[in-house]
């Protein structure tokens, strides 16, 4: 049991779990949240999961994109609000990512990610309202092939 455990640590210590972390996961991945008490006058923060799609050429896969965003909400109320409608706000976001990857397919563009930036804070502000979501952080922004 002892030879077991030991090499399962160090490769875990290592970063060998980044190999698997950064294949598709096949199961929900639930809200983490991050809250700072609203009294103080700190911002508050809802972490959405990643955001992964495929990257399409000559009608076969050719890569992968993620994205990972979190939300500065306004105020600690609206968190279930957030939460309740978050697939269609991620299925909103998806739509949107996965436009400008395309595009930058045909125009040979980079997507930065100020530009990401900018398309989550206007998707998010007009699903869930300017006065509920102040601003968006790409947390992560990676690509895989293509």
């Amino acid at each position: 049991m002892k030879k077991l455990l030991i090499p399962a640590i160090v490769v875990l210590m290592t970063g060998g779990a980044q190999e698997v972390a950064a294949e598709p996961q096949l199961r929900a991945i639930p809200v983490a949240e991050k809250a700072a008490p609203s009294s103080n006058g700190e911002p508050i923060y809802l972490k959405l999961p990643p955001i992964t799609a495929t990257i399409f050429r000559q009608q076969g896969a050719a890569g992968t994109f993620t994205v990972a965003v979190t939300l500065e909400i306004a105020d600690e109320s609206v968190r279930t609000d957030i939460v309740e409608q978050r697939r269609r706000l991620r299925d909103t976001m998806f739509r949107e990512l996965h436009a400008m990857f395309e595009r930058e397919e045909y125009t040979g563009r980079k997507v930065s990610v100020d530009a990401v930036k900018r398309r989550m804070l206007v998707v998010a502000q007009r699903e869930l309202g300017k006065d509920v979501v102040l601003d968006v952080f790409v947390n992560a922004l990676s690509r895989r092939g293509a």
